[in-house]
């Protein structure tokens, strides 16, 4: 009877694998990732909720101390090393300022606005604002788009997407395209998350702002050309307008 059981467990095993229908990791090919295309494009993080600032304000070039030794601040919404908290009203309380809204902002904006600001305190400020919580993009076919948090410097794809709910039943598994910035250049490839090796994870680690894309089933297919991603481009600034700053660059054309 046991031996029964066992030979029919096998033959429903053996009929599961043989379907036709896509499965992960099903491929033992390791032509798994495209090559690294560049592309027009460069994007900045959007400032949100719980994320971790550092303000330096500096005046006729040099530091401030009024960041550092202000009464003003809550325990609760400061770090050490002037770094700052911010609320889920998506602001911050900075000296003289007091509260300040910073959410939707980037980096490079908020610091401009913030000099502005301290020009009515301070002789020639300069405000130098950076994120210190690492993060990356999980957009398009996946149950939960978005952001997911990193706990170093680098997450791998399989992880985040894991982060990100798992594919839905309309991705495209062999079209994930991962945008990460690399020698000062934002480049894109494609991973194809049907192939055995894409497990090679040394491979596929997403640094900081990396942006992942999985492509939904209606999309048209991309041809090589790196003109060609465009489209999935235009997309994913759609889908990422509330966490990214796109900014489409001149070809010189």
């Amino acid at each position: 009877m046991k031996k029964l059981s066992l030979t029919i467990v096998l033959i429903v095993l053996f009929i599961g694998c043989s379907g036709k229908n896509e499965q992960l990791f099903q491929n033992k090919d390791k032509s798994y990732i495209s090559e690294s295309k560049e592309i027009n494009i460069s994007y900045d993080s959007k400032i949100m909720p719980d994320d971790i600032l550092k303000i330096d304000i500096y005046n006729m070039n040099q530091k401030s101390n009024i960041l550092k030794n202000s009464t003003l601040l809550s325990a609760d919404t400061v770090k050490e090393n002037s770094e700052y908290i911010v609320t889920a009203d998506g602001t911050i309380y900075l000296p003289l300022l007091q509260e300040v809204r910073v959410q939707g902002f980037t980096v490079k904006e908020l610091s401009k606005e913030l000099t502005s600001k301290y020009r009515k305190y301070l002789k020639q400020p300069y405000s130098k604002v950076s994120i210190k919580n690492h993060k990356v993009y999980v957009l398009g076919e996946v149950n939960k788009q978005g952001i997911v948090p990193m706990e170093g410097n680098m997450i791998s794809v399989i992880e985040a997407i894991s982060h990100a709910g798992g594919l839905t039943d309309h991705a495209v598994q062999n079209r994930v395209h991962i945008i990460s910035k690399e020698g000062g250049k934002h480049k894109i490839r494609t991973l194809d998350l049907t192939k055995l090796s894409t497990l090679n994870i040394d491979n596929i680690m997403l640094k900081h702002s990396s942006i992942v894309y999985v492509e939904p089933s209606s999309s048209k297919a991309l041809r090589v050309g790196v003109q060609d991603y465009l489209p999935i481009l235009q997309v994913i600034s759609s889908l990422a307008s509330t966490f990214l700053a796109i900014d489409y660059i001149s070809s010189g054309r």
